[in-house]
């Protein structure tokens, strides 16, 4: 399943943590990317990108909390994010995200990382809380296979 910002690489748990293991894209490596023109036009955008990267560890996060809640969710709120570094350019970036609680109100807490090429972490966050807003219809259900 293909999503907006990334895609899914396989589902994994650590111990009872559920979580998924995906793929993330800046702006200018979307598939569609002439809705940026000015990465078209051959500038390079590093730094402007990397709210997408947060972006792309919500949407990871919330395929788990689809998953294991049924619920499509939204951010609430990030206990702390750090950004380690600026990717290099077409540099391929792996993340993770695990939901490491649950909280009233249908609230899920996780943790995100994203890697580079090399293993080093580009960016994290932790304690991602997603508010679960709306049941999933049963024909969008989501199963990852461990």
């Amino acid at each position: 399943r293909f999503q907006s910002h990334g895609g899914v690489l396989r589902g994994v748990q650590q111990g009872e943590h559920l979580g998924v293991d995906g793929l993330a894209l800046m702006r200018h490596q979307l598939p569609a990317k002439d809705q940026f023109a000015i990465e078209s036009d051959g500038a390079s955008v590093l730094l402007e990108a990397l709210p997408m990267l947060i972006e792309a560890g919500f949407q990871n996060a919330g395929l788990v909390a689809m998953e294991s809640e049924g619920l499509s969710s939204l951010p609430v709120g990030i206990e702390w994010s750090t950004m380690l570094r600026v990717p290099d350019e077409g540099e391929s970036l792996r993340m993770r995200s695990l939901c490491t609680g649950k909280e009233d109100g249908g609230i899920t807490v996780h943790d995100v990382v994203i890697f580079g090429e090399e293993d080093d972490p580009v960016l994290a966050l932790r304690g991602l809380r997603l508010k679960g807003m709306a049941p999933v219809p049963e024909d969008l259900t989501v199963s990852i296979e461990r």
